[in-house]
């Protein structure tokens, strides 16, 4: 079976709404203090895995989490991005949450609580890994977290 691609088509699992909540951590912030920038995605793909841990004769359960955001000219490595806060980023720290958040203002003060109020389709940032370069249909940033 030959299976027509178009160029700048996506792939039918990017269909998922995420907001990315970025932090300019307080080393580089003028005001010496943990900022906090809101950024609405759309056409990317969340997957969510039940991990279960089992030592002596307790068993613990979590989730882990995938998230797959297609090739974005707004995405700048935080290097770069710490210095205009243009676009967004992705780093250790971060937090991202399925769908759009209706808070429009996230204070280092607010985070925990809008993060938890979210939960359990919200998550911290432990990997990221920028898959662009490859083949252009599938190019994307690949974010994972617990």
């Amino acid at each position: 079976m030959k299976i027509k691609w178009d160029k700048g088509q996506l792939l039918p699992t990017f269909d998922y709404t995420i907001t990315v909540l970025n932090k300019l951590d307080s080393k580089d912030s003028a005001t010496k203090m943990d900022v906090w920038k809101k950024t609405v995605l759309n056409n990317c793909a969340w997957s969510t895995q039940i991990v279960r841990t089992v030592q002596g004769s307790t068993v613990s359960i979590g989730s882990t989490f995938v998230v797959r955001v297609p090739k974005n000219s707004e995405y700048h490595p935080y290097s770069e991005w710490k210095e205009t806060l243009d676009g967004f980023t992705f780093s250790t720290g971060d937090f991202i949450i399925l769908g759009e958040i209706p808070e429009e203002t996230v204070t280092p003060n607010t985070v925990g609580d809008i993060v938890n109020a979210h939960r359990p389709q919200a998550f911290e940032v432990r990997l990221f890994k920028d898959n662009t370069g490859t083949i252009e249909a599938l190019e994307h940033y690949r974010i994972e977290g617990v």
